[in-house]
This record gives C-alpha cells, structure tokens and sequence, in this order.
C-alpha cells in the first residue's frame, strides 16, 4: 500500500501554520514534511506532532536567503552552523531525514563548493545516525538554483554512498518529460517521493501526467517510503483529495 503525507508548506494554506498540522490529521494524513521548521521552537513542533499522531518525514538544513547553501561559495561556515541546528531539530522531531539544498549559485566554484560542504555534510549527519539527501529542482521553479538537473544527481549519488534522493515527479516530469523513466533509474538510491501534476503543479488528475502508472511502477518496485504531496491546491486542500482515493482503487 502506498503511504501519502501532507505537505504542509503546500497544502492547507487557508490556515496559519500551526493550525495546518490539526487539519492534515483530520483528513487522514498520518506524516508531514515541510522544509523549514526554524521559525519555530523545536518543542513547539514536537508537541503538535504527539498531539496529532503525525510522523514527520523530512525537512531541510537551514537555507539561508539563497534557497540553500551547499553550493554558494562563500556561505561554508554557515552551512556549517546550520547543520548543527537541523540535527538539533531532527533528534527533537524524530526526523531521521534532513535535506541538503545546493541553493540558488551560478559562480564557477560552485560545483567543487558543493562537492566540499556534501563531504561534510554526510559525515556530519551519518555520525549523527541521521540520512543526507538531495533533490534536483527545475530552474523553471527556483530560477537559478544549482541542483537542477539529474546529470548532477547521477555525479553527486556515485561519490556519496549514503545520501539518498528526494524524487520530486513534477520536477523530474519538467526536466525531462519522462518521469517514469527516472523512477525506474533511480528508484534504488530514493529516500523520499514528492509528487504534483504538470502542467500547473497542482493535485494529480489536473494536468497530463499518469500517474496510475507511476503509483502503479512504485508498487512493483516495492517502494515503502513516504509520497509528499507538494503540489498546490486547486480548491480548499480538504476538497482536493479525492484523487488519492481514485488511484488506489485503480492500483
């Protein structure tokens, strides 16, 4: 059985953040993912967590004002320094999984940067009993952002055994028109699924994607992780969620 969580950072936008927690468990979500939790105190988040029986299933080191910091020249320190502060936050919230963002870089240093602050950063969070990982993000969704498509990935996945991918399939779907493709190819080193429809990057079944193939392939391949639906509601989220009913009754 495929396992869906909310995404709070997309989902149930009509209401403040704090409140987005009690909603997703109304619902039906049992897991959560956002990517900053440091507007807040850890045990704020804690609390509400226990309080709804939500697991939460990742979230991002501190990323600055440059959407991340692994591959901006000149922030090594602060990458650094934030990285304390996620494995701070992940052993408060019971998150094992902390993303790496490469952030927004497009200096000739940056690839040795990020090769630099990714040796670290995996040593940093394995010694902690905590999995590094990465994501591509379309440059069509955070323009200039350096982790942007999968040749990189396929690089940076080769060099770091033990970082794990988040395969976001609108992501992959707008880089390369053929998601399942790299559901297949990297199914094996993926952590995390994230999905939204293409175009439009809202709720499955408003844009051209299959995704009864996709969800059917993830099911064959035995993927037993987390799906994060980071997409962009079209309606009030709660009025949103039929899809998943739909496709599982097709799987």
């Amino acid at each position: 059985m495929l396992n869906f969580n909310a995404h709070l950072g997309f989902q149930f936008t009509e209401l403040s953040f704090l409140q987005r927690f009690a909603a997703a468990s109304q619902v039906g979500f049992e897991a959560v993912e956002f990517p900053s939790p440091y507007a807040y105190d850890a045990s704020v988040l804690a609390d509400l967590l226990q309080e709804h029986t939500l697991k939460l299933v990742q979230f991002a080191a501190p990323a600055g004002e440059t959407k991340g910091l692994a591959a901006v020249p000149g922030k090594e320190e602060e990458f650094r320094h934030g990285l304390k502060v996620a494995v701070q936050y992940a052993k408060a919230l019971g998150c094992a999984n902390v993303h790496l963002m490469s952030g927004v870089s497009v200096a000739d240093q940056a690839s040795s940067v990020f090769q630099a602050n990714l040796d670290y950063g995996v040593k940093h969070l394995r010694d902690h009993g905590l999995v590094p990982l990465v994501e591509v993000i379309c440059t069509e969704a955070v323009p200039g952002y350096f982790f942007s498509d999968f040749h990189k990935a396929q690089d940076v996945l080769e060099s770091f055994s033990e970082l794990r991918l988040i395969l976001d399939l609108y992501h992959a779907q707008v880089l390369t028109q053929d998601a399942i493709g790299l559901l297949r190819a990297y199914h094996h080193r993926t952590a995390h699924i994230q999905l939204a429809d293409w175009p439009g990057r809202h709720e499955p079944g408003t844009g051209s994607m299959d995704f009864l193939s996709l969800l059917n392939m993830l099911q064959q391949l035995g993927y037993s992780g987390w799906i994060g639906c980071e997409y962009h509601p079209t309606a009030v989220t709660a009025d949103t969620l039929g899809w998943m009913s739909r496709f599982r009754d097709g799987l």
